[in-house]
């Protein structure tokens, strides 16, 4: 049984004009012609139709497709497939970190305003995406990602608020002893959390200190800075041992 352009096109799910176009790119090619000259498609046609838009829907791109299935030494399937998920799969990543970007702008401006700036809330948001590309790699962030959207909204949410920083910043304004009740319980109060932290991020807690010791647009957006966390260390030193792991 063999079939015109357009039945074909009927049982594809495709436009007559598709076919067209896979047979100017020598994806598919009739097998015969009508003695009027119309395009006629055998059995044969239609199984090769199948293998191209089965590889056209794996994200193969079409101009790959003609040396898979006629090159002498096309390149073996599995090859191609594992090139294209390793493709997929990285632009997956990118478009992960977009998503968390434009959420934490989006969380940022619903708590806490946009100081009259909205814009500036997203390119504080997209320069912190930007220098977590520089010291973690796209898996490790999706690992992070995944690591704290297991969390109940309710325990992130109070993780975010609970940090002690404003009380710790302003006590080292003021000039108060490190070794002061009133700043060991800020700091207590900062490790219990950071250690809640770094269990999301098993083996990166030297990449941590070193990305927050070393960006200062990590420092400006987090208030995290160099004398903070100086002054902190100071305060963590008068602790009893057992508190200071």
């Amino acid at each position: 049984m063999d079939y015109t352009v357009g039945e074909l096109a009927k049982r594809a799910g495709l436009t007559v004009r598709t076919l067209h176009h896979y047979e100017e790119l020598g994806l598919l090619n009739p097998s015969g012609r009508s003695d009027a000259g119309y395009r006629r498609y055998s059995e044969a046609d239609v199984l090769r139709l199948h293998r191209v838009l089965a590889l056209r829907d794996a994200g193969v791109p079409l101009k790959d497709i003609v040396p898979l299935l006629d090159g002498e030494t096309p390149q073996p399937l599995a090859a191609v497939l594992q090139a294209q998920i390793e493709q997929i799969e990285a632009q997956l990543l990118t478009q992960e970190t977009l998503l968390q970007t434009l959420k934490n702008a989006a969380r940022r401006l619903a708590q806490h305003g946009d100081g009259g700036d909205a814009l500036q809330v997203l390119l504080d948001a997209m320069q912190i995406r930007r220098v977590h590309e520089r010291w973690f790699s796209p898996e490790q962030m999706r690992a992070l990602r995944r690591r704290w959207e297991m969390l109940p909204v309710a325990e992130r949410d109070a993780v975010e608020t609970a940090w002690p920083q404003p009380g710790v910043c302003a006590a080292m304004d003021a000039g108060r002893d490190p070794a002061s009740p009133e700043v060991q319980a800020l700091v207590r109060r900062w490790l219990v959390l950071q250690r809640r932290f770094i269990e999301m991020a098993p083996g990166m807690e030297d990449t941590l200190r070193q990305m927050y010791a070393q960006e200062p647009e990590l420092a400006r957006q987090s208030g995290i800075s160099n004398e903070l966390i100086a002054y902190l260390r100071r305060s963590k030193a008068t602790l009893p041992p057992e508190e200071q792991t």
